[in-house]
């Protein structure tokens, strides 16, 4: 009984082990691995047998196998308790704060009670004042939101020493950040009923997830027994579509990403793909011969016999000034390709945009930050037409050709592309998110302005990163305001605090805005009545991705 007892704990320590470094038989010792093999096989390994062959041998137990998932299971459930633990201690370190700001600050107190009448007496719900406060969704709650609710419960700015405070009663964590919880936990204060099926989600979501792990783990622990470095390389082959395994088991068709597949030895690939179960390739001299299977356990025993040679690759010029086929043509259809080092290519079009390529194969593969790169564009064949070579899109029904002449005007740059661009060609096989509308039901803004344009894509956004990258672009220049109404500025930084905020068309629409303007200026827009025009100097500073508004900064308006 003892010696059953001290091997059990010997083995835990194995379990132990894994948990830690990875369910991976390589991670264990010879002594641990002779310990696995006694407890599955009854016999430890002789001791002539290679550590690799004995890896191997274990790995192929249906046994052994098992064990690992339930290995694996206990990390999900440890994980899953620690992540619920964690998640009651932040509720409860948030409400307890809240008192404690409530007895150590009463004008905060006061504040928020001023704050929570207003509340009360709107006639909301919590969830609908929740929706309306956290306008852009992202879980956490300004200051900015925080009066805009309450200019539009009360309709009036209310004096930012009061959202201060407000805002310093909600923070009950002293992160700097008010975030849903804490302001459920103020709902609640003040008399509301909270549904906090958002926390339960996060329970049932994490769930979820480990139970996505737990079907993964049984589908992929045999493959983490087993798996091989490969042939440290990236291999490109095809049989009319174009199949790429890259160096970390990333593979592609017709460069788009279908799995994350492993090397289960030095030659045979494999990954799953819904719709096709588990392709396998088994790398040859002249490319892999190739098939699917329809269970895991195949895998190893299968024979492939369909050859998909290797994709040749491209020996013509690449570098050089291009040309689309695309009629009518815009700057974004004149295009100079430069090689910056081998393999390595920069695309910049007349419009003065630019992006990356590598050339793998007779691919040139385009980076993330190409503007279509979301919309499917991803690469461009490489061929050859009476000698001048052409990139060919899988995607798009366009042809860019290499041509004779050495370089383009340059002329002013434009933000994007017309309306017959090549965001807007025929394609095949799929449907982009820039649907072709009929020309009488799209609406194209009529905008030659420069701050309109920015507002242009900014309205195209959905996330914050999206609309702060064009923020961080945007420059200063010469704005017409149509005046409309005017408030204080309270919510700014610096001279524009306590100076005013005037909105209305910029450059007679369709786009409004609001610009603020230092304090110096307050008796300028004072004197300014409905319907004037206001030109300054002013530069996009912030996005209302909730209100679709755009905030600028200005100087110097006069009236026109």
């Amino acid at each position: 009984m003892q010696g059953n007892g001290v091997r059990d704990m010997a083995f835990k320590k194995i379990e132990e082990k894994m948990m830690e470094k990875g369910i991976n038989l390589a991670v264990l010792d010879n002594q641990e691995l002779a310990e696995v093999a006694v407890r599955f096989t009854g016999d430890a390994p002789p001791d002539h047998l290679p550590r690799e062959t004995i890896i191997q041998i274990l790995s192929e137990q249906e046994s052994v196998q098992n064990w690992a998932v339930s290995v694996k299971d206990k990390i999900g459930t440890r994980a899953a308790e620690a992540a619920k633990s964690e998640i009651r201690q932040r509720v409860d370190s948030a409400r307890s704060s809240a008192d404690a700001v409530i007895q150590n600050d009463p004008m905060a107190a006061q504040m928020a009670e001023r704050f929570g009448e207003w509340l009360k007496n709107s006639g909301f719900t919590a969830a609908q004042l929740t929706e309306m406060l956290d306008s852009n969704a992202d879980g956490v709650i300004t200051t900015e939101e925080a009066t805009a609710l309450v200019r539009t419960l009360a309709n009036v700015d209310p004096p930012a020493w009061v959202m201060d405070n407000v805002t310093k009663f909600l923070d009950a964590d002293k992160s700097g950040q008010v975030t849903v919880t804490e302001w459920f936990d103020f709902l609640e204060s003040i008399g509301f009923e909270v549904d906090r099926n958002p926390t339960a989600d996060e329970f049932e979501d994490l769930e979820k997830e480990i139970e996505s792990d737990k079907k993964e783990s049984q589908q992929n622990t045999t493959l983490l027994l087993r798996t091989d470095s490969g042939p440290n390389r990236v291999i490109k082959i095809s049989d009319g579509n174009t199949k790429e395994i890259q160096l970390d088991g990333t593979f592609l068709v017709g460069g788009n990403v279908m799995g994350q597949g492993n090397w289960v030895s030095s030659s045979r690939f494999t990954v799953y793909i819904e719709g096709w179960n588990w392709w396998v390739g088994e790398l040859t001299s002249d490319g892999m011969l190739t098939t699917c299977v329809e269970t895991q356990d195949q895998i190893l025993s299968v024979k492939p016999t369909n050859l998909e040679p290797f994709h040749p690759p491209f020996n013509g010029t690449i570098a050089g000034f291009y040309v689309s086929d695309y009629e009518p043509k815009n700057d974004w259809h004149y295009v100079h390709i430069t090689e910056n080092s081998p393999g390595n290519f920069t695309w910049k079009n007349r419009a003065n945009t630019s992006w990356s390529l590598k050339l793998m194969g007779a691919v040139l593969h385009l980076s993330d930050d190409c503007p279509y790169y979301k919309d499917g564009l991803r690469l461009w064949n490489l061929t050859s037409e009476g000698g001048k070579t052409v990139l060919t899109s899988p995607n798009f029904a366009e042809k860019y050709h290499l041509s004779d002449e050495r370089d383009f005007p340059l002329p002013g740059a434009v933000s994007e592309p017309e309306e017959k661009s090549i965001i807007y060609s025929q394609l095949s096989g799929f449907t982009l998110n820039h649907e072709t509308k009929d020309k009488d039901d799209e609406f194209v803004p009529d905008i030659d302005e420069y701050t309109e344009q920015m507002i242009h894509e900014l309205e195209k956004t959905r996330l914050s990163s999206e609309s702060q990258d064009i923020i961080d672009r945007c420059e200063e220049r010469s704005v017409v305001l149509k005046f409309k109404e005017r408030s204080r500025t309270l919510l700014a930084s610096g001279e524009y605090r306590g100076g005013s905020t005037i909105q209305g068309e910029i450059d007679g629409g369709p786009y409004s805005a609001e610009i603020r303007l230092i304090s110096e200026e307050n008796e300028f827009v004072e004197s300014l009545k409905e319907g004037q025009l206001v030109t300054c100097h002013a530069k996009i500073i912030r996005w209302s991705s909730g209100l679709r508004q755009a905030t600028l900064e200005g100087r110097d308006p006069v009236k026109n």
